[in-house]
């Protein structure tokens, strides 16, 4: 016997293998201090991540339909709020017929936070990027921001690789639960502030965690933001290429090259509206059936990805359309009977 898997009224917009929330400024706020504001859940404390460009490369290889970083990956599948930071990745999404209304940037997104977590007493604890700049920029907000509570400032090197990661992990979520923080703001860069969260989620109780990148440096003024005419258009990268050219424009150029090719076969194998959908089976909810034999639903692509949050899931009678249509959605990897052939 076979039951519907539950489909949200609304599917979450899908993008080469990642969920986005449709959310505008205003909506991705609210989003997000709802989230701050519950207890942990089964998994620890939640996640928001800010997705870019940048992060696609880091996660996935042209060339292969399975991804370079799985735990990256991972990671941004289960994240309770992901949001688009580039321009690219909402073209493509309405390219897909599933569509971002806007970016939303991290380092937009901070002082917000801050501007909110003012207002409303919510305590911020800031951890990582260099010491001097991270400092400067709780500075500049808690000025701009009267009554904002930063409890905790901490700048360690975290090597997520290290014989002693796990020991020095504790220790810093020790320094955060301590904090009576309800969120954290982590500025290790990608991927390694997303997989950090995301290992230590369940140790955290802080309501949720969000990886901010570069943010603490553009606040403290250490690097210059693009007009915002350059930033409205998607430009944005060819001013940080002329700030910093010798240490960008190979990461802009291939990152880029790369993203072009996986979004031009996701485009060729988009989701059909009203197209095949797929069934769970009453008693193993990670076996799903599909019904037609087109090119999946958004609907259908949001219950595969729901059904495989925990590991991967097996899909009977997929047609090679299908098949190819995951591939190039990049959720192949999601498919138990798929992983010795991707």
């Amino acid at each position: 016997m076979q039951s519907n898997p539950p489909v949200r009224e609304k599917p979450r917009p899908i993008v080469l293998g990642m969920h986005f929330d449709a959310l505008r400024i205003p909506e991705a706020l609210d989003r997000f201090f709802e989230l701050a504001a519950m207890p942990p859940g089964p998994r620890g404390c939640r996640i928001a991540a800010t997705v870019n460009v940048d992060f696609i490369v880091n996660t996935y290889c042209a060339t292969t339909p399975t991804p370079r970083n799985p735990a990256l990956a991972a990671v941004l599948r289960r994240a309770e709020l992901v949001i688009a930071d580039g321009m690219p990745l909402v073209w493509l999404s309405r390219l897909l017929g599933t569509p971002l209304p806007e970016r939303v940037t991290g380092a937009d997104l901070v002082p917000m936070i801050a501007e909110r977590a003012a207002r409303d007493h919510v305590k911020l604890y800031f951890l990582g990027g260099a010491e001097q700049y991270t400092r400067r920029a709780a500075e500049i907000l808690t000025e701009r921001y009267p009554g904002l509570e930063i409890v905790g400032i901490d700048t360690p090197f975290v090597k997520l690789d290290a014989p002693n990661a796990e020991e020095l992990d504790r220790e810093i979520c020790r320094k955060i639960n301590e904090s009576g923080a309800s969120v954290l703001l982590v500025g290790f860069g990608n991927p390694k502030q997303e997989i950090w969260a995301e290992r230590n989620r369940a140790n955290l109780k802080c309501g949720i965690a969000i990886g901010i990148g570069g943010t603490f440096n553009f606040i403290a003024g250490a690097v210059k933001r693009a007009p915002d005419w350059m930033r409205h258009t998607g430009t944005e990268w060819i001013f940080r290429i002329i700030q910093e050219p010798g240490r960008l424009w190979k990461r802009y150029g291939f990152g880029i090259l790369v993203f072009n090719t996986m979004a031009f076969f996701a485009f060729l194998n988009r989701p059909r509206k009203n197209g095949a959908g797929v069934t769970a089976d009453a008693d193993n909810p990670r076996i799903l059936m599909t019904t037609g034999r087109g090119r999946f639903s958004p609907e259908a692509l949001q219950s595969i990805l729901d059904a495989a949050a925990d590991g991967p899931v097996e899909i009977r009678n997929l047609s090679g359309r299908q098949r190819r249509q995951l591939r190039a959605q990049r959720m192949i990897d999601l498919l138990a009977s798929e992983k010795k052939d991707a």
